[in-house]
């Protein structure tokens, strides 16, 4: 009997990543393997079971998650093809109407449902041993074969949905309220991880920054912080998007005084440097609140770079408030962007809102905001040319040649490998001298690798 295959294609944020990793966990251990690519290097044939793992945050991936989903049938003709995910959560009938697809699961079924599915569609048992979630419910992790991306970096679940009301956002109803996973399992899953091989560990929620308010007692993200560096074997740890008011004095200090175990790298959202914006999209913060937290981050955290979300024609906006959101991240300490057109989402507040912006406009606007985040992104890379920085060494090469390296303040870099053994340099934290800076890309040399 040949053994069942797998293909999981996930869309949006490093949560659903973190999720897929998880159900590819319980895949493997009831007996799948990834379905193997083609000799023509397409990644979609051959699959017994097939999953698409959704998002909903636009009406663009909504339309995203159909078109795959369409695609991957066509592909996988024989295959049981399960959709969930965000989309999933929120309009099951939006998917289910799609003769390709043959379940519709969602979120909060995905670990439960989804391997026993998989398991009867290919004659296994779906109650092998081995199926515990992970740290918390339908937790994130990574099987140590599996892990996304080049099995360098693991993506941990910590925290999921959010307590927040923002006007635009939809995914507060999909998720749920916050809830964290106990401490206790989080260390145990970093653990394993890291025994796993994994270099660097990535934590991951809806809004991270509110870890552990909701456990009993509560207990905040550097509280867990502080016992997380201490994991024994871990490379480094790297924090995903903070929402502006969880980046506490205390967290800063964290990330200042860590010695490089977590890394100095947030992405902060953002949205809009705007105040008559912020407060029709219901952001609880303002911008003078906004420049307090990255001008402290970049007085207290050498080298720290730091991102934000943008979102360009929310209902309203008019030429002056975008106007106000370009001159205030052109003069903040912000190092990169990720411009998002707005888009209405069903039963949201601002759906309603009068004032929809063209669409020509949103797209002149969206190309500036971008314009303006590669000239800043530019700026932040030439700064460290002929200054050494540590970085992880990723199982990956560039079209170049070059091996492919992520520097703890999230510089990506192309290394030539000289005469060195590329396989012996991978999935290690190595110091790179940073040697030229352009708009396509940023080089280094290895300064040591014995």
């Amino acid at each position: 009997m040949s053994v069942p295959t797998h293909r999981i294609v996930t869309l949006g944020c490093k949560l659903n990543q973190a999720d897929s990793a998880a159900l590819e966990t319980r895949l493997r251990r009831l007996g799948f393997e990834r379905a193997p690519a083609d000799q023509d290097r397409s990644l979609e044939r051959g699959a017994d079971v097939v999953i698409v793992n959704t998002c909903t945050v636009t009406a663009n991936a909504d339309r995203e998650a159909r078109q795959i989903a369409r695609r991957m049938r066509r592909a996988n003709p024989n295959a049981l093809l399960i959709a969930t995910g965000c989309y999933a959560q929120r309009n099951p009938a939006g998917l289910a109407v799609l003769s390709e697809v043959d379940h519709v699961v969602p979120l909060a079924a995905q670990l439960e449902t989804i391997p026993a599915l998989a398991a009867e569609a290919v004659g296994l048992d779906a109650d092998a041993p081995g199926q515990s979630l992970g740290p918390f419910g339908a937790s994130g992790g990574c099987d140590p074969e599996y892990g996304p991306g080049d099995r360098t970096r693991a993506l941990l679940k910590v925290q999921d949905g959010c307590d927040l009301r923002c006007s635009y956002c939809v995914i507060p109803s999909v998720r749920g309220a916050g809830r964290s996973a106990p401490p206790e399992r989080v260390l145990a899953e970093m653990a394993r991880l890291v025994q796993a091989g994994f270099r660097e560990i990535v934590f991951t929620g809806v809004n991270t920054g509110d870890y552990g308010k909701d456990l009993d007692p509560p207990l905040g993200l550097q509280r867990l912080l502080t016992r997380a560096i201490e994991v024994e074997g871990l490379g480094r740890l790297r924090l995903n998007s903070l929402e502006p008011k969880t980046v506490t004095p205390d967290l800063i200090a964290t990330l200042a005084g860590s010695s490089g175990r977590v890394a100095p790298h947030l992405q902060i959202p953002l949205q809009s440097g705007s105040d008559a914006v912020l407060a029709r999209m219901r952001r609880p913060y303002r911008t003078a609140d906004y420049a307090r937290v990255v001008e402290r981050l970049r007085r207290d955290v050498p080298g720290i770079a730091l991102g934000a979300d943008v979102i360009v024609g929310f209902p309203g906006e008019t030429d002056a408030e975008f106007e106000e959101t370009c001159r205030f991240i052109e003069a903040s300490p912000l190092n990169y962007l990720h411009v998002f057109s707005y888009s209405p989402r069903p039963g949201t507040a601002a759906a309603a809102h009068p004032g929809r912006v063209a669409a020509p406009v949103v797209r002149l606007r969206s190309a500036r905001l971008r314009r303006i985040g590669d000239d800043l992104s530019l700026r932040f890379r030439r700064s460290f040319v002929g200054k050494v920085r540590t970085a992880l060494v990723l199982r990956e090469f560039r079209p170049d040649g070059r091996l492919r390296a992520l520097t703890d303040n999230f510089i990506d870099l192309g290394c030539d490998p000289e005469d060195r053994d590329p396989a012996r340099l991978m999935n290690r934290l190595l110091d790179v001298a940073i040697t030229d800076a352009t708009e396509r890309a940023t080089l280094g040399a290895f300064v040591a690798a014995a």
